[in-house]
């Protein structure tokens, strides 16, 4: 029997380049290898491209920090359609256990969250929460990081003319936080 497979050519031609010899069977995001092997797969349109930018950089700067927390990117980048797309290890999620949750906050808090960068607090190019566009840059100090993030946000937010309250209680926290932070300074 046949397994059926959807696999869109553009990441059908990138599974066979990092196994020549296999087949590939499933559905994205979830494609399996005829030799086993299991892979998280994603494409998507020209207009997000620069989602994708951001997708596959955060993956990596995870898998910097923090060896095995996230997916590792095996290949990533735009096809002849300009297509984006990447294909990484397929991590299987589920409900964690009070050891496993444990074990993840201790990682998060003393790898990921201890990793320092040479350029300061942010990242190198925009990411997204959902489809809201965060500009990014590099900052000196971790609150002018935070408060930038959260001016995005906020800015959009409003342009929408959405979430009023939200957004007011967003720049009152942003207040606080930098108000504060420059007086620990």
């Amino acid at each position: 029997m046949t397994k059926r497979s959807s696999v869109p050519p553009v990441l059908l031609e990138q599974l066979k380049l990092i196994e020549p010899h296999a087949e590939f069977n499933g559905f994205p995001p979830r494609v399996q290898s005829s030799s086993g092997a299991i892979y998280f797969v994603k494409c998507g349109t020209s207009a997000e491209k620069e989602q994708y930018i951001g997708e596959v950089e955060s993956l990596k700067a995870i898998d910097a920090a923090a060896p095995g927390l996230a997916p590792r990117v095996i290949s990533s980048g735009v096809g002849d359609a300009n297509q984006p797309f990447f294909v990484s290890e397929y991590k299987d999620l589920h409900r964690l256990g009070e050891a496993s949750a444990k074990a993840l906050a201790t990682r998060l808090a003393l790898e990921l969250h201890a990793y320092g960068s040479e350029e300061g607090f942010g990242f190198h190019v925009p990411t997204y929460c959902g489809v809201t566009r965060l500009r990014n840059g590099w900052f000196h100090r971790w609150d002018e990081c935070y408060d930038s993030m959260m001016g995005d946000l906020v800015m959009q937010l409003r342009a929408k003319r959405a979430h009023d309250e939200l957004c007011n209680l967003t720049d009152q926290v942003r207040q606080r936080l930098v108000r504060s932070s420059r007086k620990s300074v």
